[in-house]
């Protein structure tokens, strides 16, 4: 027990001091977090991405391994919601059937996980600095995921995938990664101090930064409703998704380091990109909200449990 406490005290009370600060901001001085929300899509999150891989020893078959393990993950994570939620849609008394938003709404908030402001600063934290480049590298596998079948999801099926697949050619953090293996491949092994510190700056700032980001978020977040829902979504996405990722590890034969942060970023609550599909495609946002706000707040619970069965090499 007492392990449990430190490892919660390390490793979580860090992250949500600081992301109490982000909440204190939006409820006091009602801070805006759409405009530092583009600050960390445009500038900080590519930033972090190019350093983390450009100075890292991760071979290409590491990160086609981790990539593809990430995929698969999602993949099976929404295929087992999928399932789950047509049955308890089926289940349910006639006054309280869920809607296709619904639907829609809990399958995006199962499979899309906060590997940014959450995972990788606690993966960082729990891991050190070489957990944090894999941990990077599987946020941006997820993204990829998030912004193809997300949107094809919320739209439920009326959007085409190819146009999905069109949003992620439009984010900078792919960019700043291919980047980073070019560099790389062509045997650039070192920049000029002018262009390294700067983006090692950027690099650093960016996890504080998307701590207070997701403090602004959870700020302005209600109370919450629909238990079924949200107690079938919170369940998939904290506990089934990181046993269905242990799997994935031990398939992939993923060892050390990168086995302990394919696992923990699996354990990660719904990202708030959940909301931003909710209004783009006009699914239910209170729900988005709800499942956002409920993930997080018993995440610290679930995590600091996974991480001292990780530490302890008991998974």
């Amino acid at each position: 027990m007492l392990d449990l406490v430190n490892i919660f005290i390390d490793n979580m009370i860090p992250v949500l001091a600081i992301a109490a600060v982000g909440v204190g901001l939006r409820r006091c001085l009602d801070i805006d977090p759409a405009p530092v929300s583009r600050m960390m899509f445009y500038v900080f999150a590519p930033a972090l991405a190019f350093d983390a891989v450009y100075t890292s020893n991760i071979s290409g078959g590491d990160f086609l391994r981790l990539y593809v393990g990430t995929l698969a993950l999602m993949a099976m994570v929404g295929a087992l919601s999928f399932l789950l939620l047509r049955w308890l849609k089926s289940a349910v008394s006639t006054p309280s059937k869920i809607s296709p938003r619904e639907m829609a709404t809990t399958l995006v908030a199962t499979f899309v996980f906060n590997g940014a402001n959450f995972g990788i600063s606690i993966v960082s934290f729990a891991f050190g600095a070489e957990a944090l480049t894999y941990a990077v590298i599987i946020y941006i596998a997820g993204s990829t995921v998030a912004w193809t079948l997300g949107p094809y999801v919320s739209s439920s099926g009326t959007a085409s995938l190819l146009l999905s697949l069109q949003s992620v050619l439009r984010t900078p953090v792919v960019y700043a990664l291919a980047l980073a293996f070019a560099l790389k491949a062509v045997g650039i092994g070192e920049l000029p101090p002018a262009l390294s510190r700067s983006s090692k700056l950027l690099a650093d700032a960016s996890i504080p930064l998307m701590l207070v980001l997701l403090g602004l978020q959870l700020g302005g977040f209600h109370k919450p409703d629909r238990w079924r829902l949200l107690l079938t979504g919170t369940a998939i996405r904290l506990l089934v998704a990181p046993l269905l990722a242990i799997i994935c590890a031990t398939l992939l034969n993923l060892g050390g380091a990168a086995r302990f942060a394919f696992i923990l970023q699996a354990g990660m609550p719904t990202a708030v990109l959940t909301l931003i599909l909710a209004y783009e495609f006009d699914t239910d946002r209170d729900l988005a909200l709800n499942l956002i706000m409920t993930t997080t707040l018993i995440s610290p619970i679930t995590l600091t449990l996974l991480i001292y069965l990780l530490q302890s090499g008991i998974v």
